[in-house]
């Protein structure tokens, strides 16, 4: 019974973490009372410590929870500083095609965050896709993101794209290479249109068709699911693709953005390279 006493103080400093962390991700506080909260909690399991200084066991469990909390504080400090976004816009960003007469296009989307006031224009509002409000749940998301990327703790999506592409490939080219290369390069979707435009570039045979792609994909050649189906889908069309690829995962979605905005395009989905070659296969036999 005693020690179950000793780790009230610690069990309650995670309990009041987790609670004060609730309030932050759905919006009842800001990143600033957040982290202040935090410091607060960590000033008052300090005086704590001597308060029961004589008390060797209960002193134990503040110093404990003290580290805890200036821990978490440290972590979490930087959340005050994205309240300064305010909104995610997405915008149209041209397909590319990285590696020349493979008519493989890669399907992005821009994307800018924009602090309070701040206001992005364009010279053609239909390049705008999206207005996203900035919540706490995606500002968090965001810092813990770049955060476990500082301490390797994750890939970079870019870095990681790189390597599976390489990996799989077994070689680079000069085209894919200067695409990596790229200032503000984000996201890893392009690897599955990278990996097709290098495959069809050795090739003897030729894509005669205009194919927009999306997908990331693992070493193996494995077709992961990606974001922003309904924007690069969007893009695709008015680029004037007849012909889109995107993973089996987003395949649903990506069919009904085409029955809703009415587009004459075909979509397939794929689980893996080899099933994307075979589409592309079949496509141009039918175009031929």
């Amino acid at each position: 019974m005693e020690k179950q006493s000793v780790l009230q103080p610690f069990l309650g400093t995670v309990l009041i973490y987790f609670a004060f962390l609730y309030l932050y991700l759905f919006d009842y506080l800001t990143g600033m009372d957040f982290a202040l909260l935090l410091l607060l909690l960590t000033v008052t399991n300090i005086v704590f410590i001597f308060i029961t200084l004589k008390l060797k066991e209960f002193r134990r469990a503040f110093i404990f929870s003290a580290l805890l909390t200036f821990i978490l504080f440290n972590y979490e400090f930087s959340t005050f500083i994205l309240d300064e976004t305010e909104s995610i816009v997405t915008f149209y960003q041209p397909s590319e095609e990285v590696v020349p007469n493979t008519g493989i296009y890669v399907l992005g989307v821009g994307s800018a965050e924009l602090g309070k006031g701040a206001t992005l224009h364009f010279y053609n509002e239909a390049d705008r896709f999206e207005n996203i409000t900035a919540t706490n749940i995606i500002r968090y998301r965001s810092k813990n993101t770049g955060i476990f990327e500082l301490l390797h703790l994750k890939k970079n999506s870019v870095e990681d794209m790189r390597n599976s592409v390489q990996h799989y490939l077994n070689y680079t080219n000069q085209e894919i290479n200067e695409f990596f290369n790229k200032e503000g390069l984000d996201g890893n979707s392009a690897g599955l249109a990278l990996v097709l435009s290098s495959i069809l570039h050795e090739k003897t045979e030729t894509n005669s068709l205009a194919i927009g792609v999306t997908g990331a994909i693992n070493k193996r050649g494995k077709v992961k699911e990606i974001s922003l189906v309904k924007e690069k889908i969007q893009t695709a069309a008015r680029d004037g693709h007849t012909h889109v690829i995107v993973p089996s995962g987003n395949l649903k979605e990506a069919l009904k953005v085409k029955e809703d905005l009415n587009l004459i395009i075909e979509i397939e989905g794929v689980r893996s390279v080899q099933e994307a070659l075979g589409v592309i296969e079949d496509w141009n036999g039918l175009s031929n």
